[in-house]
């Protein structure tokens, strides 16, 4: 589908009108209407009612059509992008190794956001970089990556954590588990089974997924589980003992034999960034903002891929 005739509909339909969206363009009305003609003509089906005034409103096909051509032309718009010359500089965004295996849509994401970022800050890209648990922290601060997407506020010096989007949690259980047969389960019930902890992490990593915030860690029932990666985690819930919490953005591509398991009550916690609180590059703080979008786009497609 053509670039040109997306941004040419979705410009008829802001302005309702074939002159003003030649205006923005800067093309003649009768090339908008050639390349309307072109775009239903691709898809065999009307999309605007016309009028001798022009524009009159959309077809059912072409109101239906508006709800994806939106999303169709960010994809098309990333794509490009990433097809194109490579960025001539790179910021490095650290996170938990294993997580891209079973979040299949951070690619895409990702896509979009470097588009957005290029708008801003032509010839930066961003990169992300898999990184074992125990050497998050220590890689950004030594410079090895510039920030560090991850679930909870560092208490390093040096560094600072901006609040992303929302993380929302659910559980995670091998299956066979009585869990899964419930259509739900009590956040406050959940906390109190065996759940698998890291002590070598910090607190910041490992809290959000041992339900710190539910109730005291002292009470809680750990399962000392010694991890790098998501894998890890995955391999321990397969052999047992222990369940555990997870990113609901994850739950998309798991493998069948683990099930998650809706939490009811899960208080609210963020996706956070960190950085380098002396690094105050205006590049590297708007690919933060733009990972606000990145992480909600993550968990929304997670969760209707789920459905």
């Amino acid at each position: 589908m053509d670039i040109v005739e997306l941004t040419t509909f979705l410009a008829v339909v802001r302005h309702r009108h074939f002159g003003h969206a030649a205006a923005e363009l800067g093309v003649s009305i009768s090339a908008v209407t050639k390349r309307l003609q072109r775009l239903e003509a691709e898809l065999g089906i009307p999309l605007i009612e016309r009028d001798s005034g022009g524009v009159i409103g959309l077809t059912a096909a072409g109101r239906r059509f508006l709800q994806f051509a939106p999303r169709v032309l960010e994809a098309a718009q990333a794509a490009q992008l990433a097809a194109g010359a490579e960025p001539a500089q790179r910021l490095r965004v650290a996170f938990p190794a294993g997580v891209d295996a079973v979040a299949p849509l951070m690619p895409a994401a990702l896509a979009t956001l470097e588009l957005a970022l290029s708008h801003a800050h032509p010839g930066v890209g961003v990169v992300l970089v898999p990184t074992t648990f125990e050497r998050l922290d220590h890689d950004l601060t030594a410079g090895v990556v510039d920030a560090v997407l991850t679930f909870g506020v560092s208490d390093a010096e040096g560094v600072t954590s901006t609040r992303l989007g929302e993380l929302r949690r659910v559980g995670l259980v091998p299956t066979g588990h009585p869990y899964t047969h419930r259509r739900s389960v009590p956040v406050a019930e959940f906390a109190r089974q065996p759940l698998l902890y890291s002590p070598e992490l910090p607190p910041s990593y490992m809290d959000p997924f041992v339900l710190a915030d539910v109730r005291p860690l002292a009470e809680a029932s750990l399962v000392r589980l010694p991890a790098s990666r998501t894998s890890d985690v995955a391999g321990q819930l397969l052999t047992g003992p222990g369940i555990t919490v997870v990113p609901a953005a994850l739950v998309a591509a798991l493998p069948p034999a683990l099930k998650p398991v809706p939490l009811d009550g899960v208080p609210v916690c963020w996706y956070q960034m960190h950085h380098r609180a002396d690094d105050t590059r205006a590049e590297l703080l708007a690919m933060i903002a733009l990972f606000v979008d990145f992480t909600e786009t993550i968990t929304r497609a997670a969760h209707v891929a789920h459905r």
